[in-house]
């Protein structure tokens, strides 16, 4: 590893249960609150974990039992009998599916160490065996991946840009990063600092010049640094970041690698989707630990923020429109039906944005509410989607509109994406809170959702137990459950799609509070308790798009809150959602708790006018004032969150309406 000094403050600690730790960096604002303090008790967030702990975890670890990918590594090892190259199974990616699901069950086992729950104790022994497993698999040199060996080894490291080699070991190295952080132990993350250091024995200064193919081992590198607390870490994964688009290329120079010129020229969003977000999410770390050595990204992160958010980025949080390459297209290529939306881009454009807040904090001028909305946007919509409600169906691709033929599978050729949601959803609550590193007496609420929270602030322990049915209503009741003796603060979100401010009592008396970036602070000096409480305005919002997005020219989507809504055919039987048209105003819709619904859902209740459906033999082109045959007819209409289409019978939906 580099010998050369850094600015980074790193160093080992008490392991924070978090996916990020920048406690100490010299560019982070806020500090994540660790799963072990923070919980999800009520709502659709606590309702997806406990989903995901149930069944989702289980059905992964099944399914890479099933398609080989567990018994790879266990060949590799030689822990089971057989020809490690000759009886491969599945991709040659394979084993990231593995670490994902590792580290998706550490998070799990995080909270468990908290107070536990049942089934801990079957999770954490599968844990010990895959931990088992993979350090069997280790070469002596470090090298882990159970693909290349026996006559594949000669290949290893001959195809940066294609094999993912580097993508296999950093989530190998988040999955070691997330085991430490929930049990202490230091057994995979001494096998994740074995395959470091022999990565940059091959690559580096004076060696092998060479980029990640599919980003992702950069992000990994920074919090190993975090974990052990050596930041020779950060200076690998600054020089990994550098050589995207080096001279000559390092990977080929295709824009789809992020390899057509040097990330700090960058300004345009491109290339694949998942690649791109997760480069930037690897840069937006560095900043945060070596603002000064990494100065010169600063600027393109900034500015790719803003092309992903103002010009390429879905109503629903989605990201990268195109199928061919799973790419980003151009400015304002937002196709609907033909919408890509991977999963996986929704989990990292939710990672980027979080280490986007972290670092830029609250009241610094970035940006900070609407880092914090954009993290709800695509976790309530574009995320969540991607797991049924029956939580082993997965959707790869999310589009915004379907003919009935889209369904969630049981799993993939190619199966990034349902780890990578189970790794998410299952650190949820490491994601809800964070302490204020400038102004340590503060604890901000970056999501809205029933829980309690335990949070060291200055001058001691402020606990909260929040009480709400967001998103699905709007009031948030906060009691004090213990509070230093001192003044502190809470900071909660005030949305941008909120029309009005929410109102905020203690015991019924109104408080002021400070408008802060997208926030509102409260302070005094709180006792325990006291009930803060509030309500936000949920009221129905059609939006419209830009006017170049042209799939939603003249066109509306309707939400409420941070929900996007859709028509699916299965509420409107006798007339094809496609033929209908509503009107582009609030008026007339009504939100309605529907328990019966899939699983307990508001909807939205309203009118809108069918069209009559076209008879079979109509002309595909006929006079532009030609009758249509037949009148429009009112009709009575039910939307849906969109997170929660296609868990009934196969039909089309849409998210956007045609304007009456």
């Amino acid at each position: 590893m580099p010998q050369t000094e850094t600015t980074s403050t790193v160093r080992p600690e008490e392991p924070l249960a978090a996916p990020a730790d920048p406690r100490g960096a010299p560019g982070a604002r806020l500090v994540p609150v660790p799963l072990r303090a923070a919980a999800l008790t009520g709502g659709p967030l606590a309702e997806a974990r406990e989903r995901n702990r149930t069944v989702t975890l289980e059905t992964i670890y099944r399914r890479c039992e099933e398609c080989g990918a567990i018994d790879n590594l266990r060949r590799a090892g030689g822990l089971l009998a057989g020809d490690p190259v000759a009886d491969f199974r599945g991709a040659f990616y394979a084993d990231s599916d593995v670490h994902k699901w590792l580290e998706a069950a550490c998070w799990q086992l995080a909270e468990g160490a908290a107070g536990g729950e049942a089934g801990d104790g079957a999770l954490r022994a599968r844990v010990d065996e895959v931990v088992t497993v993979l350090e069997a698999a280790q070469d002596e040199d470090g090298y882990l991946n159970s693909y290349f060996v026996g006559e594949r080894a000669a290949r290893r490291w001959g195809n940066l840009r294609d094999e993912h080699e580097m993508y296999c070991g950093g989530h190998l190295v988040q999955a070691a990063v997330a085991h430490f952080r929930a049990t202490g132990e230091r057994r995979l993350l001494a096998v994740a600092e074995r395959f470091a250091a022999h990565v940059w024995s091959v690559f580096g200064p004076g060696r092998r010049p060479g980029a990640d193919g599919h980003p992702g081992y950069e992000t990994a590198l920074v919090e190993l640094a975090r974990a052990t607390g050596d930041p020779r870490y950060l200076e690998q994964a600054l020089w990994f970041v550098e050589q995207h688009g080096a001279t000559p290329p390092a990977i080929g120079g295709r824009a789809y690698h992020l390899d057509h010129e040097p990330l700090a020229a960058q300004r345009e969003v491109v290339g694949h989707a998942v690649r791109a977000l997760y480069l930037y999410t690897g840069a937006t770390d560095l900043l945060t630990e070596l603002p000064e050595r990494a100065a010169s990204l600063a600027p393109a992160v900034d500015a790719l923020w803003r092309d992903l958010t103002d010009r390429k980025r879905y109503v629903t949080g989605g990201a990268g429109s195109r199928h061919d390459g799973e790419a980003f297209g151009a400015a304002w290529e937002l196709d609907d039906e033909r919408a890509y939306a991977e999963s996986c881009a929704s989990v990292a454009h939710f990672q980027w944005a979080w280490r986007m807040l972290l670092r830029s904090g609250v009241g610094a001028g970035r940006g900070a509410g609407e880092l914090r909305d954009a993290m709800e946007q695509v976790l309530h919509n574009g995320l969540l989607s991607g797991v049924g409600l029956d939580g082993e169906h997965f959707f790869y691709v999310n589009p915004l509109a379907d003919n009935g033929g889209h369904r969630r599978s049981p799993w993939f050729g190619t199966a990034c994406c349902p780890p990578n949601l189970a790794r998410l959803v299952a650190a949820l609550p490491a994601y809800a809170y964070a302490v204020d590193s400038v102004d340590p007496a503060t604890l901000w609420v970056l999501l809205l959702a029933e829980g309690r929270v335990r949070a060291e602030v200055a001058g001691g322990t402020l606990e909260l137990a929040v009480s709400t049915a967001y998103p699905w209503e709007g009031g948030v009741r906060v009691e004090v459950v213990r509070a230093p003796d001192a003044e502190c603060g809470i900071a909660l979100p005030a949305p941008g799609w909120a029309d009005a401010p929410v109102e905020w009592a203690v015991d019924g008396v109104g408080v002021p509070g400070e408008a802060v970036d997208g926030f509102t602070v409260l302070r005094r000096r709180w006792r325990a308790g006291e009930v803060l409480g509030g309500a936000y305005p949920l009221t129905v919002r059609p939006v419209v798009a830009h006017p170049w997005v042209r799939a939603a020219h003249g066109r509306t989507a309707l939400t409420r809150g941070p929900l996007v809504f859709c028509l699916e055919q299965a509420d409107h039987p006798g007339v094809d959602v496609r033929d209908i048209a509503v009107a582009a105003s609030a008026g007339g819709w009504k939100a309605e708790w529907r328990p019966e619904l899939l699983g307990g859902a508001v909807v939205l209740r309203g009118e809108g006018l069918a069209r009559p459906a076209p008879a079979a033999d109509a002309p595909l082109y006929r006079s532009a004032g030609a009758r249509e045959v037949g009148e429009r007819e009112r009709v009575a209409l039910t939307a849906v969150p969109y997170r929660l289409w296609a868990n009934r019978e196969a039909g089309p939906m849409q998210v956007w309406l045609p304007e009456v």
